[in-house]
């Protein structure tokens, strides 16, 4: 599968999900919209700039995700997760996460493709989750008869480490992430990235947010032994929540 039907069939999922929201019988639905611009170094590419979107589509206890990156790299990545939870606890919930992404490297003509899936638990100022991710490698527009094959990695560990210390639905907050992924790349479970940042309700529906990054450098990072810095910048907001009810049907 080339890198353009990946792309398009994490769009054609998205839309699904959408459909299946407004034609439920009743569902409380919200929405997270996020714009970022970025800058990073490191020895492969110097000093690059980037741009990230990402949608979060709330439905009841269910999270659908999508997200965007661009840089000036000639790097692309597209992702979609969805992730429902369910409350355990006063202030506990386990979430299940499962994910498609995709990562273009258009200068080296190679993409990749992952699957990822994941449960965890998160309460007011802690969550953590495992999981695992297959991974596969290949060159974009590669002819089919040759008789190259892809790069597949069929297990990878997953996880994530992330500590609020206001707490995650307060109007401030300051946190912590220790992970070997986050919604624009995945690195091998001996390849952690380390993130600091923080977020502010500036307005009813605003949020200003900031995050510094510590993580591998280089294509797919199989062999690399120097990280790069990535400092992220933007503003987010949030719809009000409403209630969609179904159509009468004819």
């Amino acid at each position: 599968m080339s890198g353009k039907r990946h792309i398009f069939l994490l769009l054609c999922l998205f839309s699904v999900l959408l459909v299946n929201a407004q034609e439920a019988k009743k569902h409380n639905v919200s929405a997270d919209f996020m714009a970022q611009e970025l800058i990073g170094y490191n020895h492969t590419y110097r000093w690059y700039g980037g741009t990230d979107l990402k949608g979060v589509l709330h439905v009841d206890n269910t999270d659908v995700t999508l997200n965007l990156e661009a840089l000036t790299a000639k790097t692309f990545s597209f992702g979609i997760t969805v992730s429902p939870s369910f409350q355990v606890c006063r202030n506990g919930y386990i979430f299940v996460d499962g994910t498609l992404h995709s990562r273009v490297f258009e200068k080296y003509n190679a993409f990749e493709f992952v699957y990822a899936g994941s449960v965890g638990f998160k309460m007011r100022h802690f969550s953590a989750q495992v999981g695992v991710f297959s991974r596969t490698m290949d060159a974009l527009n590669r002819d089919w008869h040759s008789t190259d094959s892809p790069v597949t990695e069929p297990f990878n560990l997953l996880y994530k480490v992330k500590v609020s210390i206001m707490g995650f639905d307060h109007k401030w907050d300051i946190y912590l992430v220790g992970s070997n992924y986050n919604d624009y790349e995945y690195e091998r479970m001996w390849e952690p990235i380390f993130a600091l940042g923080g977020r502010c309700d500036f307005a009813k529906r605003w949020s200003a947010v900031v995050e510094g990054t510590m993580q591998s450098a280089g294509m797919f990072h199989g062999t690399v032994k120097f990280y790069e810095a990535v400092l992220r910048v933007g503003v987010s907001f949030r719809l009000e929540r409403s209630v969609m009810e179904k159509s009468p049907t004819k």
